[in-house]
Parts: structure tokens; sequence; C-alpha cells
């Protein structure tokens, strides 16, 4: 029944993102400085081992996928896109090895990668047995009107990037980290998101289109999704993105997870609720055993529950032995500490046999006091039944 923990989510992903930029730093430049000897790769002439700014790549207008520029089959190989733009491009069978994108927009269009990889995992450096560089490419602050098919984009780092209407088709997602990003519109068909993170990310629309499954880990996580205009569309919208999330999970048989994406959707579901009726039963859903996913809340709720009523006990009344006695203003300040604190312990008895449905022994209600009991009883019984029932649902789902 463990809950995913944000903060120290968030705490490793930023380590796994310093880690990862001295990772590739330090192969890209060992590259650079043995450019004979890298293996299994041709560098292309024309756009390996140099800085490209404010260049264009592709074709001007709006053109239809046929019409596209088409490069193929090229290595390019710890390349810097500094300001350029990419339009009404398509990239077949290329690899994209230690590639920086840095202030890019991929717009018009948008640009194609098929087939395209943008990882090396193979090292030239010895000892190579068991040893890998996991040299990802890097996305700074792009724009990203895409589509990614049957590419390996493992690894892959994007940040602060506004990744819009893009689509992700039978692409290996494995380790690849989002963060400061904005997504609009973002499709997953088929694809592995195994270790996949995103951290800090406005997330609008996100939509899985699966033939057979798209693939979640353990370690797959997305971060929470903190509100801007905090509107009733927009609630509604971070719902139905929590929602998606919760189905996923469950898909892969990680309940867990699953249950936390479903609590928090319907958090912002009851958020996004505008009549009275629904709203309060939300709320109470809520209180009650946190919309069936955290089983410390009907113990929390009972408590608290039992120690309103003693508090209503002590100043409507109460009946300890043959005497009544109501907290009032006299009473205190005539009354030695001793005596209140065992009026206290015989009001909270009394309030915790009612809600127990267990009676009561030295102290009991005084008429005026019996809707109180009655109704105490009655959320007793029912508080019972809830946490019962939360705790049977958390078993089944582990």
């Amino acid at each position: 029944m463990a809950y995913i923990n944000f903060k120290e989510e968030r705490h490793s992903i930023n380590n796994q993102i310093i880690n990862r930029k001295k990772n590739n730093e330090n192969i890209m430049k060992y590259i650079l400085k043995n450019k004979e000897n890298v293996m299994d790769y041709t560098p292309c002439k024309e756009y390996s081992f140099k800085n490209f700014e404010g260049i264009e790549f592709g074709k001007d207008g709006i053109l239809d996928e046929a019409d596209f520029r088409i490069i193929e089959s090229k290595d390019i190989l710890c390349t810097k896109f500094i300001d350029c733009n990419f339009k009404n491009i398509k990239y077949k069978d290329c690899n994209f090895i230690g590639c920086v994108f840095e202030n890019c927009n991929f717009y018009k269009g948008g640009v194609i990668f098929e087939n395209c990889s943008f990882i090396k995992e193979g090292t030239e450096k010895l000892p190579s047995l068991n040893n890998k560089d996991n040299l990802g490419c890097s996305f700074y602050k792009c724009n990203i009107y895409s589509k990614f098919m049957n590419c390996d984009l493992s690894l892959a780092l994007f940040e602060e990037c506004e990744i819009i209407n893009t689509s992700f088709q039978l692409t290996y997602m494995k380790k690849c980290i989002i963060k400061n990003c904005e997504l609009d519109k973002i499709n997953f068909k088929d694809c592995n998101l195994s270790g996949f993170k995103t951290l800090s990310c406005y997330i609008i629309d996100l939509d899985f289109t699966d033939e057979d499954k798209t693939k979640f880990d353990e370690k797959t996580c997305f971060d929470k999704i903190i509100p801007r205009e905090k509107t009733k569309q927009e609630y509604e919208g971070i719902y139905m993105t929590y929602e998606t999330l919760s189905d996923k999970f469950k898909e892969n048989n990680l309940p867990d997870n699953s249950s936390e994406y479903y609590y928090l959707g319907k958090v912002f579901e009851r958020k996004s609720l505008k009549k009275i009726t629904p709203k309060i039963g939300s709320y109470i859903y809520w209180i009650s055993c946190g919309y069936g996913q955290r089983a410390l809340f009907p113990v929390v709720t009972s408590i608290s529950i039992m120690i309103i009523y003693t508090i209503l006990y002590l100043f409507i009344g109460v009946k300890v032995g043959d005497e009544t006695i109501r907290l009032s203003i006299g009473y205190l300040s005539s009354t030695n500490l001793k005596e209140i604190l065992s009026v206290i312990n015989e009001a909270f008895n009394l309030s915790v046999g009612m809600f127990a449905g267990v009676g009561c022994i030295n102290s009991e209600p005084i008429p005026r006091t019996y809707m109180l009991a009655n109704t105490e009883m009655l959320l007793g019984i029912l508080m019972m039944g809830v946490g019962v029932a939360t705790l049977i649902k958390k078993a089944k789902n582990n």
C-alpha cells in the first residue's frame, strides 16, 4: 500500500540529470578527440562534429508529408544545432549520436523521424566488456512539432521545451527525462516508457492509442501537474490526464502507481465540480477514505469524529456517576486541573463507546445529547464499514 513519494522522485530525477550531463560531456570530449576510433558508425561529413547556428533545414511552406525533404541513412555525431529551424523534413534510418538541439524550432508542416536512433550504447574505451557509453541526445528550449516512428529516444533529455501535437509511435523512450516542459496533444502508441520520467511539466492533453500496449515499469513516473489558470476546464483536463495515466499503470499491473494517479485525478475532479451536491459528496468520499486509496484516512477521520463529539459532550453536558457536568467558564475557574482532566477522560470514553457501539461505563449521555450519541453511533458503524472496505480494496490491489 505504498504511495509515490514525489519529493524523493524529484530529488532522484535531478541527480540523474546532473549525472547524465556529466556522462554525456565526458563521452563527447572523448569522441571528439578520437574521431578515427569511432566504431559502429560512419560519421556524415556534412553534418557530424559541427556547430550549426541559425541554419534552416527542410523546405519552406506548409507541406504534406509526401512532399517533405528526405534525409536518409546518415550518422550524425556530436553536433550542436543552435537557433536552427527544422521544417517539412523527414529523417529516415538516421543515427543522432551525442547531438544537442538548443533553441531550435521543429515546426511548419512538422518534422518526421522514422527508424532513427538518438542513443549510443557501445563504447570504444577499453575494457569494453559490459561497459556502455549510454550517450543520449539533449533538447533545450526547443519548440517541437514532430512524429517519432519506430525510433529509439532512450536516455534523451528534454528541458524547457514546448512539445505540441507530437506523436511517438513504436518508440523506445527508456529512461527518457522531460523536465520543465509543456506537453500539449501528446500521443503515445505502443511505446516503451520503462524508466520514463517527467519533472515539473505542464501536461494539457495526453493520449494513448495503443494497438498492443505502451509499457510502463516501477520506475516510470509522471510528476504532479501544477494548475496555472485554476479554471473548471483546466481542472477537468488535469483530471482526464491522471485518469489516463491510472489506466495505463493498471494495464501494466502496477496497482500502487495506478491508485496514486487515480487519487490525484479524483482530487482535481472534485475541484472541477460546480454544483453543491456533487461537490459535498466528493468531499465526504475524500475525507472518509481518500477515494478508496488512502487506508489511513478512515482511521484519522474516525479519531477526529470521536474528538469532535467529546468536545460537544463536554460543552452540552455529560453525566458522570450521579452528577451532570457541563464545562463553562464558572466550572473551569472553580475546578482544579485534575478534576477537569478526569471529566475530559470520561467524555472521551463516552464518545469512544458510542462510536464503537459498545456502550459506556461511568459516563453516559444526558437527554439533550441523546441525538448526538445516536448520530455518533451511526457514523461509527458507517466508518467501520468504510475502513474495512478500503483495506480490502488496497489488499486486492497488492
